[in-house]
């Protein structure tokens, strides 16, 4: 999944501080031993033991924050952590050195103001490259490193330290500047990274998608190729028959014939008549009717058409009485919302051995005013199962699973496609053996 690109810079910054940034300990602790030798004969030697024992000790415990952190970073965690927490590490080292400034420094000397400004120098121009890819980092190092520096110069009074005291203010501006130079040309490096993933994570998922769709084409050819098939070979049959009937059986043997051929082309007449619905479906070349439909009058109709069917299943079909809505009538395409529901209701009928399917009306906020009227068919059947609940939409995708001879594995398509069409949504819940429930939303009950 793509990451914002701010998400993507702070993981990419918290990752170069946890594992690339090389902590020069060498350049350092022989850093600290010279500093131990300045102050040797000048400070307390207490003060010098406390101060060198502190730096070694912050070193240790950043090491220990970064191994600790370690574990996290690998699960996708802690990234902002291990940036404030570098950032508070800095910090306390860029006191630590600033100490020694307070320490060591006297203006009475010149020595002590050339090798306190060389060390302060040092720290800080050292700082850019490795810190200023987060800028509160190099800040926090830098400032209380040279600030001490700098006050105890204007402290000290006299022009030669007013005149180092602004010199050094305008070393630590011209750092800052590079620092920010430095800190532009990382954030321009991530930009091009993330860019770069982004691409490769879109590459992914359009070969995702047409892997997917070469899939989908495939089982759609051979659900064709069966369906068609069928009906075709059974002509064959028929045909092979009725040529090899004697003139005096011709009459008997066509009386016979003729019905199952007529099933046959039936058959086929309306497999080819699915295959170009949905086609003219998925191109947008059908024309809307739109016009207003009468729940009540519709309920009526579907429940006459489906009587016979499940009386002879034993089942009840039951419809929710909508007269009490404040609105008992849709701004829709009459046909196409009949062929919705008629696939949905036979479908829960087809799947529905005891028990009842019952149609009903209910308003869902989450859509806008005037299409939250949502149609919904809930049977009390064998239900689907969670693996195949994201394909039953697509045309053929469960052909193999198909149990009913007379399923076209196109019904739920189309009936998707239609929605989609109408501008509505078709979801499903389901468990099995607790039944299906697929409830149609979106619809309009004002016109545009």
């Amino acid at each position: 999944m793509s990451i914002p690109a701010r998400a993507y810079e702070e993981k990419a910054f918290a990752l170069y501080f946890a594992y690339e940034i090389p902590f020069p300990y060498v350049g350092v602790t022989l850093m600290a031993l010279t500093c131990v030798g300045l102050m040797y004969g000048h400070v307390p030697t207490l003060h010098i033991a406390i101060w060198f024992v502190v730096g070694g000790l912050l070193s240790l415990l950043r090491e220990v924050f970064v191994w600790r952190m370690k574990p996290r970073l690998e699960k996708g965690e802690g990234y902002r952590a291990i940036l404030w927490g570098f950032t508070l590490s800095s910090f306390l080292t860029g006191a630590t050195w600033g100490a020694f400034t307070w320490m060591y420094f006297d203006a009475s000397r010149p020595l002590s103001l050339l090798m306190a400004g060389s060390v302060v120098a040092g720290l800080a121009g050292g700082a850019v490259a490795p810190v200023s890819i987060f800028l509160p980092a190099f800040y926090a190092a830098v400032l209380p490193t040279v600030l001490p520096f700098v006050v105890l110069l204007a402290l000290a009074g006299g022009g030669e330290h007013y005149t180092l005291a602004g010199l050094t203010l305008v070393f630590l501006a011209s750092t800052s500047g590079y620092a920010h130079v430095t800190n532009r040309l990382h954030r321009e490096s991530m930009r091009l990274r993330f860019e770069n993933q982004q691409l490769i994570e879109d590459l992914g998922e359009r070969r995702a998608a047409a892997e997917n769709a070469s899939q989908a084409k495939s089982l759609f050819l051979a659900g064709v190729s069966h369906d068609l098939k069928q009906p075709i070979r059974a002509l064959g049959l028929y045909l092979g028959v009725l040529s090899q009937t004697q003139s005096q059986d011709c009459a008997s043997t066509v009386a016979t014939v003729a019905p199952k051929m007529a099933n046959a082309l039936g058959e086929l007449h309306g497999q080819v008549t699915r295959l170009l619905e949905l086609s003219r479906l998925e191109s947008g070349a059908l024309q809307l009717q739109m016009g207003w439909v009468e729940l009540p009058q519709l309920f009526a109709d579907l429940h006459a058409l489906f009587e016979a069917q499940v009386s002879s299943k034993g089942i009840c079909l039951r419809f929710a009485a909508v007269d009490g809505l404040h609105r008992t009538a849709v701004w829709v395409d009459k046909k196409m919302l009949e062929s919705i529901l008629q696939n949905l209701i036979s479908n829960a009928i087809k799947h529905t051995a005891a028990g009842s399917v019952y149609v009903g009306v209910r308003l869902r906020t989450g859509y806008p005013l005037a299409r939250q009227l949502c149609l919904e068919v809930r049977d009390s059947g064998s239900g689907i199962a969670l693996e195949q609940q994201k394909h039953l939409f697509d045309a053929y995708r469960s052909f193999d699973d198909r149990k009913a001879s007379e399923s076209h594995g196109l019904g739920l398509a189309i009936a998707k496609a239609q929605a989609t069409y109408l501008g509505c949504d078709i979801a499903l819940q389901s468990k099995m053996g607790k039944g299906s429930t697929f409830t149609l939303c979106g619809l309009q009950t004002s016109p545009v």
